[in-house]
């Protein structure tokens, strides 16, 4: 009788530890690789910083102050060179116009979108439909972290600006991308 109670108490013992095991294992407080983001973006799975902020580099609230005027005259050089080719502030081009970008997306959005358009367009929901919508997904453009801060700080200082004639839009003039 007290090998069977012993062997019984020594399974319900490894049992226990397994079970125990496993709980733990599932609350590991190891961060996520980017390999892990990126498969459990392919399967849909975004969390809720995600889904209103995009997927990309952004992954925390971004604390916006006054609009630094030194980045957005940076930011507009940026844009006459890398983005005007494809948008105006108030008019569809090949993409859509980008003068009240900053009222309709967040901040982390913005630089998720411009440092990551490719995953942008094929794994979060409001990068698809820009995609179906415009037919084409963004073009990467090797914009760097200080870059997408300071196109950020161009449209935050044109948001709320009336709306200009299209020879006057920052960048008129750049052609678009030929059709493929």
């Amino acid at each position: 009788m007290k090998r069977i109670t012993v062997a019984w108490g020594l399974q319900t013992l490894m049992a226990g530890l397994i079970a125990m095991g496993i709980l733990l294992s599932g609350c590991s407080s190891k961060p996520e690789t980017q390999a892990e983001k990126e498969a459990r973006w392919a399967s849909g799975r975004l969390n809720a910083f995600e889904d209103e902020n995009g997927i990309g580099p952004v992954s925390e609230e971004v604390k916006l102050g006054p609009v630094d005027a030194g980045l957005a005259a940076q930011g507009k050089a940026i844009f006459v060179q890398k983005c005007a080719t494809c948008h105006y502030l108030d008019m569809r081009k090949t993409g859509p116009p980008l003068r009240d970008v900053t009222k309709r997306r967040t901040a982390a959005y913005i630089l998720n979108q411009v440092q990551n358009p490719e995953m942008m367009g094929k794994l979060h929901p409001e990068g698809k439909q820009l995609v179906a919508q415009y037919a084409q997904y963004m073009t990467i453009q090797g914009i760097t972290p200080e870059m997408a801060r300071q196109l950020l700080e161009f449209l935050r200082s044109e948001a709320g600006n009336p709306a200009l004639p299209v020879e006057q839009q920052p960048g008129f003039g750049t052609p678009a991308p030929a059709a493929k």
